[in-house]
């Protein structure tokens, strides 16, 4: 296991997107690497950002696609769907360039979630070959459902196509009260399907009473981590581990010193397993 820290934890779409932050504020941070969150934005820009996200000397072993591409690639509409390729493609070749290995996907998302699943396993092998072609592993990340789990929708999806891997988020599977299913469950551990997890705490509530988006971090919630990372080495799982938990206020402010201080927390507790 590695831990890495998605670069999404001290970014927010559409403000905070300048690829420059990560020069600025990710060399401080005790992690083995980085998760890029891709932005739309960028996609005129791949190579130019390549360039100078390599002149940090960081490692950057992930890549998340971005997160409306999935979704746009089963749109209705044609132009809809052509920007959902563009942005897939767009988002793995920056993973290539940079010498990320795992790209994270979202198949379905809000507000239509797994309502009409089988319209988003349609796309998924097409997809699949989109990330080979840039010598990207696709992993689906089990995003919260409407109609049925997370793990019942994974499930599916690698009936569908057994080349494609896994991205547990413990949030969202939280959500489901499927963390403790997902570590008991054998054939998602199989052949080091599960290639990425992401790191969040969960209590109940995902937005503030004025509608704000809210991440808990390891120990603010009801999960337990220390209980996860031991059966995560049971399962001799040798992916990465993300921290995902944003420390941007609604006012647009950082805090990175909570940000240290989790990961700081998080590596004593993967020394302790």
């Amino acid at each position: 296991m590695q831990l890495l820290c998605s670069t999404g934890a001290f970014g927010r779409y559409p403000t905070l997107i300048d690829h420059m932050d990560i020069a600025k504020y990710a060399p401080s941070l005790p992690v083995a690497g980085f998760e890029i969150m891709y932005y739309p934005d960028w996609t005129p820009y791949v190579e130019e950002i390549a360039r100078d996200l390599l002149a940090t000397g960081l490692r950057f072993p992930a890549l998340h696609v971005e997160k409306s591409a999935g979704p746009a690639m089963t749109s209705t509409d044609t132009e809809m769907r052509a920007q959902g390729r563009a942005q897939l493609s767009a988002s793995c070749h920056l993973g290539n360039l940079v010498g990320a290995r795992v790209a994270i996907f979202h198949l379905w998302a809000s507000p239509e979630s797994d309502e009409y699943i089988e319209r988003n396993l349609a796309i998924l092998s097409d997809c699949i070959d989109i990330a080979l072609a840039y010598e990207m592993e696709l992993a689906v990340e089990t995003v919260p459902c409407v109609k049925s789990t997370p793990l019942e929708v994974i499930q599916r999806v690698i009936e569908r196509d057994e080349r494609c891997y896994v991205a547990l988020d413990t949030e969202f599977l939280a959500i489901h009260d499927q963390v403790e299913t997902a570590l008991d469950t054998d054939w998602l551990w199989t052949n080091g399907r599960v290639r990425h997890i992401h790191l969040k705490d969960y209590d109940g509530e995902q937005y503030t009473p004025d509608g704000y988006r809210r991440y808990l971090h390891p120990g603010e919630g009801r999960l337990n981590f220390p209980h996860l990372f031991a059966h995560l080495r049971e399962r001799h799982f040798a992916g990465n581990l993300s921290l995902e938990a944003s420390v941007v206020g609604p006012d647009g402010s950082r805090d990175l010193t909570k940000l240290y201080q989790t990961l700081e927390r998080l590596n004593s507790l993967l020394e302790n397993v």
